[in-house]
């Protein structure tokens, strides 16, 4: 995901880390990004990484945190949020807030069946999303599902990046394979994490996660071992 990587960094890191003050002076605020995608694919990993290359705090939070069955009360979580995602950004010079499942609170107020309650959340969002830029806020929303989230919400001014992480591709699934197995005991050469790879076509950054996990387990309750080898992990695609 170099491509990916590198708009990141021109976007937001450079903006709030080493050209600070030259970007301020040029008017340049970190973009808020929406990243957008099939389930699994590593949308909350990237949103960490990302706080971790910063250097910033980093708050996640989904729909559950937010909605109530009380009337006001989702608005004023959502009114909260930002509150104190401010008062942390004046004191450590920025923060990282990460919605997860945008779509179940910033919910597209054209489709005709949009509750008062909702729409009260979604306002309080577009009010929150205009000032981000001005107290170093960084907001990264996901979704699975782009084309619910309110048109309003997601334009530029509010929402600058909306960037689609789909399936990886066998680079990318090579280079999840060996970051998954950096810091477990194993027996794989590059040549095997590379024919692994190209085996496992359509799998998402999740779906690798968990073979390696099956082939961890296979490691040690088959055979007693305590390094992964190739054979656990084909073991592990065909259980």
């Amino acid at each position: 995901m170099e491509e990916l990587k590198t708009e990141l960094k021109r976007d937001v890191m450079i903006p709030l880390t080493t050209q600070r003050k030259k970007a301020e002076a040029l008017g340049i605020s970190p973009s808020n990004i929406i990243f957008h995608g099939p389930p699994g694919t590593g949308k909350t990993f990237l949103a960490k990484a990302l706080a971790t290359e910063i250097g910033l705090p980093f708050v996640k939070l989904s729909g559950g945190d937010v909605q109530s069955k009380w009337i006001n009360e989702s608005s004023q979580k959502v009114k909260a949020l930002f509150e104190e995602a401010k008062a942390v950004a004046e004191e450590a010079g920025g923060a990282v807030v990460f919605f997860d499942e945008l779509d179940s609170v910033l919910k597209d107020r054209g489709a005709g069946q949009a509750h008062e309650e909702d729409t009260k959340v979604v306002n309080e969002f577009l009010n929150r999303l205009e000032n981000t830029g001005k107290h170093n806020i960084v907001f990264i929303g996901s979704t699975n599902r782009l084309e619910s989230l309110d048109e309003a919400g997601i334009r530029s001014g509010r929402i600058d990046k909306k960037i689609h992480i789909g399936i990886p591709g066998c680079d990318a699934r090579a280079s999840i394979l060996q970051a998954q197995l950096a810091d477990r005991p194993h027996r794989l050469s590059e040549d095997q994490i590379r024919t692994i790879a190209e085996r496992t076509n359509e799998m998402t950054a999740a779906d690798l996660a968990s073979l390696v996990d099956d082939a961890a387990r296979n490691s040690l309750f088959r055979k007693g071992e305590a390094k992964i080898t190739e054979e656990d992990v084909q073991q592990a695609l065909i259980d």
